[in-house]
């Protein structure tokens, strides 16, 4: 039984998530499989930027809540998630056959899930094929109105597993995922017009995504108990956003009790096609939302973990992730013609994350 506890928050009032989550792995006994369930809830709840075109004014919302990220328009809101799944696997031979059954609900987005996959072990032991698709059906309701959206996903994943030596592990995969119907944000908006004088209109999207990803992790075990774990992810989709992250966890056993382990997380993507801050005139596709703008971070952490005794173990880890947008434009302010004195991007920002959590097998 694992039970975890991560706090999640962004600077300058954005987002904040509180996440229990346990992890629950009974005992089915030799030749019954195996059996995973997990059951999580989420408390989200900030402000978000709208799209809107950002001033250098001081500016408020309807609700009388004053931006104070670099004065980009955002929205308040609150919410929460329940989330569940479940997963079982038993081993036919040298296959491992899988089925992962997931269902999420909040206020406005409702997701249903289910995966079929397969580890295949050859080469005397020292190879893995594994392999597997997915499907999952969505539904979007927008609070702001009455409407009902759907949104289907098909995924298809596969990858190898090589046994290097007696100290090392090497991992390589592949992924794609084909996104259809409803892949707009019906809570962002785009700016049409001229930094002095502009409206907004709702976001349009494409109604498909083709989503492509190849992974490579790298593990070696050094004599003197400790351990790196490495990974490299490609992506691109066809909304051409492009990515890249390069992560690096080393594991040091201390004593008989401790392991401590230091991360460092680089990333970097570009924009979608149809990203801007600000658009002359209307256009087919359109978004100004800055998770589709081209950005860079950096994230650096430490976890520690601790043995109580042989059933259970303890662990604190933390994270900061400094991010920092490549779009970048000049506020406008009240006066005609006037603008800010610097260039700001709704994608700065810094998150700090802290999970606790705790391992008791029984």
């Amino acid at each position: 039984l694992d039970a975890r506890f991560l706090f999640y928050k962004e600077s300058d009032g954005r987002n904040q998530v509180l996440n229990p989550v346990i992890f629950y792995k009974p005992d089915l006994g030799l030749g019954n499989g195996e059996l995973d369930v997990q059951l999580g809830y989420d408390t989200i709840s900030g402000a978000s930027p709208t799209g809107g075109y950002p001033s250098a004014d001081q500016t408020t919302s309807a609700s009388g809540w004053t931006s104070t990220t670099k004065n980009f328009p955002q929205a308040e809101y609150d919410d929460s998630r329940a989330s569940g799944s479940l997963a079982y696997r038993r081993k036919f031979g040298a296959h491992m056959p899988s089925i992962d059954v997931s269902f999420s609900k909040e206020n406005d987005y409702e997701a249903k899930s289910l995966g079929l996959s397969d580890s295949w072990t050859m080469a005397g032991g020292r190879g893995t094929l594994h392999y597997g698709a997915s499907i999952s059906r969505d539904v979007v309701t927008p609070v702001t109105n009455d409407d009902r959206f759907t949104k289907d996903t098909n995924g298809f994943a596969l990858g190898w597993t090589w046994v290097l030596g007696e100290r090392d592990l090497l991992d390589v995969s592949a992924s794609l995922m084909l996104q259809s119907g409803y892949l707009d944000d019906p809570y962002k908006v785009v700016p049409i017009g001229t930094i002095d004088d502009n409206v907004t209109v709702p976001e349009m999207r494409p109604d498909s995504r083709q989503r492509f990803a190849l992974f490579a992790k790298y593990g070696h075990y050094f004599l003197w108990n400790g351990a790196v774990k490495a990974s490299y992810r490609y992506y691109r989709d066809d909304w051409s956003v492009e990515a890249h992250t390069l992560d690096v966890t080393y594991d040091q056993k201390l004593g008989s009790r401790w392991i401590v382990s230091p991360r460092v997380r680089l990333y970097t993507q570009t924009g979608a096609s149809f990203y801007g801050s600000l658009f002359p005139v209307p256009e087919t596709y359109m978004s100004a939302d800055s998770r589709l703008s081209p950005l860079g971070s950096l994230l650096g952490g430490l976890t520690g973990s601790y043995r109580v005794n042989d059933a259970l173990w303890v662990n604190l880890g933390g994270t900061y992730q400094i991010q920092e947008g490549r779009d970048r434009v000049t506020p406008a302010t009240s006066t005609p013609g006037g603008v800010g004195d610097t260039k700001v991007s709704a994608a700065d920002m810094t998150t700090l994350t802290v999970t606790a959590g705790l391992s008791f097998r029984f």
